[in-house]
């Protein structure tokens, strides 16, 4: 299938997007739906020009392909409101049921067709926004934006719209955090790889997103198929230390069994089960040979490894650190493992990062999890026209850019709805 629309942003299929649930109102803020209904019934088609923006400076902009999906999909009105509302009670009705019935293991199939049919009743009192009614431009996803620098810029009746703010503003604040995150993290590498090991950090449905913004930033690799499908790729990793506990809390084993069974996969072993990282790096040297790809570095920042309990006294000696690493290094190099990659994981930041890279340690990738999603990258829509002219909150102003490309919506919006 195709990922791509005609002019290269993402198809609006890749997102999974609850579109009859974005059409209902349902994913908005209270009082943006309210505004749609009201506009709706005073039948009020005033023409208003919406910039979104955010508040810092040297952000890598991204999930604007979304957003336009989100657009695209969820831009228009009811032909009869009323109709809607009760269409959209039977929806949620069936949608519940079937996923009572996928608990249960019940009629399962019977639910989810049902659920379907009940989407189709509620798309036929949906009237998709016509061709030409909204003119939308923006950027591009991995685009470095600063302090108000408008993303999206959106021009046409407000009551096709309101209800998607919060949905839109989400998905860009979300996916922007993520790749300006990583973007630090790969600029403080160096060109070295990054990988978003980040997974286990936050909820499972934000993976898709979260792999694609990580992607946007840089990273190279990500830990899950989910984190990797948007981009059309597969997810990567080796052995958790609970397969090491598993085989008796022999890492030599656990790496062996891995090689059996994925042959094609590179291998690299996890080596800090036992604290002493130097010792079972040169197990599985030893054990593997030229199939061994590298070590992974994960020792806790609370432990000290076995290999600095002699040198401890001028240094922090605790979890990954230069001294460690560098102990890795030469005792592999010294039995003539220099190909064996080093690769170092545990509570990594782009400023840590930094430090490593400034002086000189001999890190050969950085798996990096949570720093990732934390901080915050919050957009604001404001209208800034109405009809052409300037009426906007005091404090807000059009801001002309050339850097916004036009988008055809109808590229993203699929075919029309079910009759």
């Amino acid at each position: 299938m195709d990922t791509r629309t005609a002019d290269g942003r993402l198809a609006a299929w890749i997102f999974e997007l609850p579109v009859v649930e974005l059409r209902a109102g349902y994913r908005a803020a209270v009082y943006f739906d309210r505004s749609r209904r009201i506009l709706a019934a005073e039948g009020d088609d005033t023409e208003v020009t919406i910039q979104v923006f955010q508040r810092a400076d040297g952000m890598v902009a991204c999930g604007i392909d979304e957003a336009l999906a989100v657009l695209a999909l969820g831009a228009g009105s009811f032909r009869d409101p009323a109709a809607a509302d009760a269409a959209f009670a039977a929806y949620l009705a069936a949608r519940d049921a079937a996923r009572q019935a996928r608990s249960r293991g019940d009629a399962w199939v019977a639910g989810v067709r049902a659920q379907v049919e009940a989407e189709a009743a509620f798309d036929r009192h949906w009237l998709p926004a016509a061709s030409g009614q909204l003119r939308v431009s923006a950027l591009r996803d991995g685009d470095r934006v600063d302090t108000w620098e408008p993303v999206i810029e959106l021009t046409g009746p407000y009551r096709l719209v309101a209800h998607l703010e919060s949905v839109y503003l989400g998905v860009l604040a979300r996916r922007t955090l993520v790749a300006s995150n990583v973007r630090q993290v790969v600029d403080a590498a160096g060109g070295k790889p990054v990988l978003f090991f980040a997974d286990r950090f936050d909820h499972w449905a934000t993976q898709g997103g979260d792999g694609y913004a990580a992607f946007v930033g840089g990273a190279q690799g990500v830990a899950t198929d989910a984190q990797a499908a948007w981009w059309g790729e597969r997810g990567l990793g080796t052995i958790p230390h609970a397969l090491i506990a598993t085989f008796g809390g022999d890492t030599v084993a656990a790496v062996a069994a891995f090689a059996r069974q994925f042959p094609g996969v590179p291998l690299i072993a996890l080596v800090d089960f036992d604290n002493d990282s130097v010792a079972t790096s040169l197990a599985c040297a030893r054990a593997f040979g030229e199939r061994l790809w590298g070590v992974r570095l994960d020792t806790s920042g609370t432990m000290v490894d076995r290999a600095l309990w002699s040198e401890m006294g001028d240094f922090a000696p605790t979890g990954v650190n230069r001294r460690l690493v560098e102990k890795v290094r030469q005792a592999l190099d010294a039995e003539g493992f220099d190909h064996v990659r080093v690769i170092v994981s545990g509570g990594f930041t782009a400023e840590r990062i930094a430090a490593f890279e400034a002086t000189g340690v001999p890190v050969d990738s950085y798996a990096v999890g949570s720093s990732l999603l934390k901080g915050s990258a919050d957009y604001t829509a404001d209208v800034v026209l109405r009809e052409g002219r300037p009426c906007a909150k005091v404090g807000r102003v059009h801001r002309p850019s050339t850097r916004l490309q036009p988008v055809d919506l109808t590229a993203h919006s699929g075919a029309e709805a079910p009759v």
